[in-house]
């Protein structure tokens, strides 16, 4: 919880730079990773999301914001309120609910999505919806900050994944149920 009452998710592997104290005319916070954010509503002092991407200004919202500097895409999903994004190379964006606005090499894309797909992280859940399993081990990696050699079966990385997986303290129980899912061995 920040000092003007927001609450703040931060995702493992994930930096956010904040003041002590907001000064009263401009809220602003930076961001490398991932958050899921609860704005405290303050109408004479805006709220700000920086990252190296893009700007969100925020008109009282909760909303998840990933931008991991090892991931080529960078988000913000939208769950409710209303944001602003800014990424400096064409005009202001503005997202309303269930919307994801992506930036990916200069390139932008806005569409219309299930927001706990991306928001279930801070409830230790992955929901899944036809998720390719290269992103899911992605996601496994940053949540238990280690690393998977894999065998180099491009197969595996084809395959997709539909339903909740329960992110537990036993990485074991994760593997099992992901190997079951995939149809593959792990060690």
């Amino acid at each position: 919880t920040l000092s003007d009452g927001t609450k703040v998710w931060i995702n493992s592997g994930s930096e956010l730079d904040f003041p002590s104290k907001f000064n009263s005319n401009r809220r602003e916070i930076t961001v490398k990773g991932e958050i899921y954010i609860e704005v405290a509503e303050n109408k004479s002092s805006p709220f700000f999301v920086k990252t190296s991407e893009f700007d969100v200004k925020v008109h009282g919202t909760k909303f998840n914001v990933l931008a991991y500097g090892d991931s080529s895409e960078k988000s913000v999903v939208l769950v409710d309120g209303k944001v602003e994004v800014n990424t400096g190379s064409a005009a202001p964006v503005f997202l309303s609910p269930n919307e994801k606005l992506a930036v990916n090499a200069g390139q932008i894309h806005k569409s219309v999505i299930d927001p706990m797909e991306y928001i279930s992280w801070k409830d230790n859940v992955l929901v899944l919806n036809r998720a390719a399993i290269a992103d899911i081990l992605k996601k496994i990696e940053r949540y238990y900050n280690f690393s998977f050699e894999t065998s180099g079966n491009i197969a595996l990385y084809k395959k997709t994944c539909t339903g909740k997986l329960l992110l537990s303290e036993n990485i074991d129980d994760i593997m099992k149920s992901l190997s079951v899912l995939s149809s593959t061995t792990y060690k």
